[in-house]
């Protein structure tokens, strides 16, 4: 059973005894289409001009008066024009297509086969403008002009969003009335949007309700006298589910929900009545006020239906990939094949298997989500509604990428015209993006031909500046660009300068209109700093306890601990923030109930674990001994590890499922406790002392990694209660210090002295072998050590440094690992030093860096970098990342274009699992802020209209 309502579809020919509500429209259309050989059409998305054209202006034509041709660029408007005058035509064409000259014979042909008029209808012409270049523009404005000058029975009608109007002006210096016949599609009114509501009802024997039709127009418009028509079919059809209890499964229409017996049933229906368009259902369909109000909410249709759909697949951030690939950087639909979508959704980070985007591809189809494929073999997105939808989930990285990946492609499109290779500036644009850009091969080798052949004539000059001068002019060289790039409108602009001039004299104003103004602009970096630095100032407002900012303020009062803290982290799951303080006391802070335990340790502590299952910890002491505790410090059984002199934080580890507690290793063997303390099972393998033990989320897999070099992945099995080696990690030559599962529990990925960092799969495959991570000094190339001028270099010899540990940022789009080299401190004792490297897995993040990496910090060089990063988080959106500089003991919270939105005093910085706050630590002290601006809202909403603040009442942070 499929809904008589159109959706998301454009109206057809076929549709005419539906179509209702446009008669004055469509009347203008006929009369203007004859009043000059070019007519425009335009109008703001969704407000039907294409139905408008295919079915009002289709169905004033008889079959013997006009022949249309429906055009879309495609790849190249000029060889789509093309195509479709061959397809339409009898006889076979013998032009060739390449000259305005050829056109006209084509043109001229195609009339003699049918003696009927051409009409050419450029349907979504904006897409010109969006996708094309500047030859395909002039090219095809000539073919324009020939055809518009010349004596052919023949006309152009342009349909087009009215925001892309701008780009006809360069048509007009060739062809100067080109604006002279246009017409502006308005939405549509709510006298006339009654009419589409009831006549397609009588048609379809759909009873309503008294009023039901006004109060629907309210509910999608409430104080509007006109509607947005996209909207108004969404909600049409789904009130007609909801009414025929008929709700599509998951994979398409016709999966369920009626019979076959009750669909032929239908169809012989249709057969008596004469017309494909009406049909009567089994049961008498009613809509009803009741109805109305099941419904809800319909402020965002489009986007709860979207985000429904993709609840319901088995991995709906790879479907949401892939969706994103029908987007272009402008918001607009764009069309694709499947392996253009594949390898755009490499771009983004997700790697579809070629069956798995065909299987996701059609399921869009069949969800309505996707049109069919055309004759081209490509698919689009239904709507530019849907679009704007998925490009509001687009992270700011992305939109960056693909804006990047478009400038290669627009510069490779004139190498293969004219062999223009890429200029020194759009290398030096391209160097900070290049290697976190996955691209086609294609791509990829224009990009390295183009560097060698500059290189090659700049063989005399000598070396660019040091590294931490080239990352500094990078990232000042992409935060403008970027700016440059996202800029909104001239109002959103005075918006903002409005916002700034309130808040210098009523911070509280002030912050409200950055807040509102969020809703209008949420990638702009700048604006989240401005949020969060009014945030702070309104909180150190002078205020008595009577006051609501008062009430705000100790909603966010800093937990007091009993001395100042050593080291702390907050648990996988969010719930509790624990470690140990300067006096060797233990704390677990409970992030929901403001709740503190506290326990003395007997020995000093080397690192603590906590189970995400029990309200238990594992302390690992100093000289090997361990203990398991509970919150109260009541231990409830010891044992012995290994500890090293480089990293011990993964020695334990604690299961999330089942009858077994906690892995521990000791020597070369690791062992598996109950929750009595008892060993359960030994894990015999390696032949050297293991360094690190992770288990997957779902308990089944543990993985070891070894003095030997080696790595075990070891499976649990239920028959015999035991886990057993399942694979062996083979490819480090070095110690391998770490290993830890991803979030899915499909990838391991190990930090290696071998200065090598490797992702494996489950079956011991290394498959980041195209992202093989190599430690070079401070440039961190990439399998290019011998082009490293540093390597001769004896100061920066100590920093071929290697790996102690790596973890992905908890959106996996980046690797966040830990450097080490061994030196002698200043009294002699050979010791670690330590600092942080970023990289990139080629899906996005933060642009910190070169050849996909990004020195954070060291411990003993100021020439290298002047912060020492002792600590740097990115937060689970991706859109943050805290560093905390243990030198001046300072947080800095920064965005993906490297903008430093704020400072705090304290250290170790640690995200909320939802990423809307941040907790840190400040000597005695556990400090938490709201950071999403939607977050902030929250609290400033209940006072906005109450407190009024004044200048000399706060004070500057």
């Amino acid at each position: 059973m499929k809904s008589p309502f159109k959706f998301l579809d454009s109206y057809t020919k076929d549709d005419r005894n539906i179509f209702f509500g446009r008669d004055r429209e469509i009347e203008e259309l006929y009369q203007r289409v004859f009043d000059s050989k070019l007519l425009l059409v335009y109008g703001v998305s969704g407000t039907g001009k294409s139905s408008l054209i295919h079915c009002g202006l289709a169905n004033k034509f008889q079959e013997t008066d006009w022949l249309p041709l429906v055009i879309r660029r495609g790849g190249n408007i000029i060889e789509s024009m093309a195509s479709a005058i061959k397809v339409a035509s009898i006889t076979e064409q013998q032009s060739k297509f390449t000259s305005p000259g050829d056109f006209k014979k084509g043109v001229r042909s195609l009339y003699l086969d049918h003696y009927k008029p051409v009409f050419f209808i450029f349907d979504q012409f904006e897409e010109l403008f969006v996708f094309g270049d500047k030859e395909e523009r002039k090219s095809f404005i000539q073919i324009v002009k020939s055809l518009f000058e010349s004596d052919l029975q023949c006309r152009l009608i342009f349909v087009m969003r009215e925001e892309y109007m701008a780009g006809i002006t360069e048509f007009e210096k060739y062809i100067p009335i080109i604006f002279s016949n246009r017409v502006r599609i308005e939405k549509m009114s709510h006298r006339n949007a009654l009419e589409a509501i009831k006549e397609p009802c009588k048609v379809f024997n759909i009873n309503l309700e008294e009023g039901f039709a006004e109060t629907l127009l309210e509910k999608l418009s409430p104080g509007e006298s006109d509607v947005e028509l996209t909207y108004l079919q969404v909600f049409l059809d789904k009130i007609y589910r909801l009414a025929a209890g008929f709700f599509p499964p998951l994979g398409g229409e016709n999966k369920g929900g009626v019979s076959v017996a009750q669909e032929n049933k239908v169809e012989q229906d249709k057969s008596k009545r004469g017309s494909s368009a009406t049909r009567e259902s089994e049961e008498e369909i009613s809509f009803t006020l009741s109805l109305l109000n099941k419904i809800g909410d319909v402020s965002d249709l489009l986007g709860s239906f979207l985000d429904e759909q993709l609840s319901l697949l088995d991995d709906p951030e790879t479907a949401l990939a892939v969706l994103k690939s029908f987007v272009s950087v402008k918001g607009t639909k764009q069309q694709m094949k499947p392996v253009e979508a594949r390898e755009y959704a490499l771009t983004l980070g997700k790697e579809v298997s070629e069956p798995a985007i065909n299987e996701l591809i059609q399921t869009f189809v069949n969800l309505r989500i996707l049109c069919d494929k055309d004759q081209n073999g490509k698919y689009e997105l239904r709507h530019d509604a849907l679009a704007t939808k998925i490009y509001e989930k687009f992270t700011m990285a992305e939109k960056e990428l693909l804006e990047v990946r478009k400038y290669v492609e627009n510069a490779y499109s004139v190498f293969e015209k004219r062999g223009n290779s890429l200029s020194k500036d759009d290398l030096d644009y391209l160097a900070g993006y290049e290697n976190k850009l996955i691209l086609p091969p294609n791509l990829s080798n224009f990009i390295s031909d183009s560097r060698r052949k500059f290189y090659t004539q700049r063989k005399a000059l000598k070396r660019l500046t040091r590294i931490s001068t080239l990352i500094f002019l990078l990232i000042l060289a992409v935060t403008l660009r970027f700016y440059i790039s996202t800029q909104k409108a001239d109002n959103v602009n005075n918006l903002f300068r409005s916002a700034l001039v309130q808040t210098a004299t009523d911070p509280l104003k002030g912050l409200v209109a950055e807040l509102d103004l969020w809703e209008k602009d949420s990638v702009s970096g700048q604006l989240h700093s401005f949020i969060l630095k009014d945030f702070q100032r309104i909180l150190s407002l002078q205020t008595d306890t009577s006051d609501p900012i008062f009430t705000i303020r100790e909603s966010l009062r800093p937990v007091n601990l009993e001395a100042s803290v050593l080291n702390a982290e907050i648990s996988h799951d969010g719930k509790y923030i624990f470690g140990w303080m300067e006096n060797q006391t233990v704390f677990i802070y409970n992030t929901q109930s403001r709740e503190i335990h506290y326990f003395k340790s007997d020995t000093e502590l080397r690192h603590l674990e906590i189970s995400e299952k029990d309200p238990i910890l594992a302390l690992i002491y100093e000289n090997n001994q361990a203990s398991v505790c509970d919150f109260k410090g009541k231990k409830l059984y010891n044992f012995t590890t290994t500890v090293n002199e480089v990293i011990n934080d993964k020695l334990t580890c604690f299961f999330p499922t089942g009858s077994n507690q906690m892995a521990a290793v000791k020597d070369s063997i690791t062992y598996i406790y109950n929750s009595s303390g008892t060993v359960a099972d030994k894990l015999i393998g390696h032949s050297a002392n293991i360094n690190s033990v992770d288990i997957s989320p779902d308990g089944r897999f543990i993985v070891t990694v070894s003095d030997d070099r080696r790595g075990y992945i070891w499976h649990y099995n239920q028959q015999t209660d035991k886990f057993s080696i399942y694979d062996t990690l083979i490819g480090h030559n070095d110690i391998i210090w770490s290993c830890r599962f991803n979030k899915t529990g499909k990838y391991i990925i190990t930090a290696s002295a071998d200065s090598t960092i490797r992702i494996w799969n489950l079956n011991g495959k290394h498959i980041n072998s195209r992202f093989n991570f190599i430690l070079y000094s401070t440039r961190y190339r990439f399998n290019n050590k011998e082009e490293d001028p540093d390597a001769s270099d004896p100061y920066y010899a100590k920093y071929y440094g290697k790996f102690c540990d790596a973890y992905f940022s908890l959106s996996e789009l980046e690797i966040v690992a830990t450097g080490y080299y061994i030196a002698k401190d200043s009294i002699g004792n050979v010791k670690a030093n330590y600092y942080k490297v970023l990289f990139y897995d080629g899906a996005g993040g933060f642009p910190y860096g070169y050849e996909r990496s990004y020195f954070i910090g060291s411990p003993s060089s100021e020439q290298l970098k002047p912060m020492t990063i002792s600590n740097f988080q990115i937060s689970p959106d991706n859109k943050i990342a805290a560093a905390a500089d243990s030198v001046s003991s300072r947080i800095f919270l920064i965005t993906g274009t490297s903008y430093i939105m704020m400072t705090l005093d304290g250290k170790i910085p640690m995200f909320s699992n939802d990423g809307n706050y941040l907790y840190w630590i400040s000597g005695k002290k556990i400090l938490k802020s709201p950071i999403h601006p939607k977050e902030i809202k929250k609290y400033i909403e209940p006072v906005r209209n109450l407190v009024k603040s004044k200048e000399s009442n706060f004070v500057e942070i």
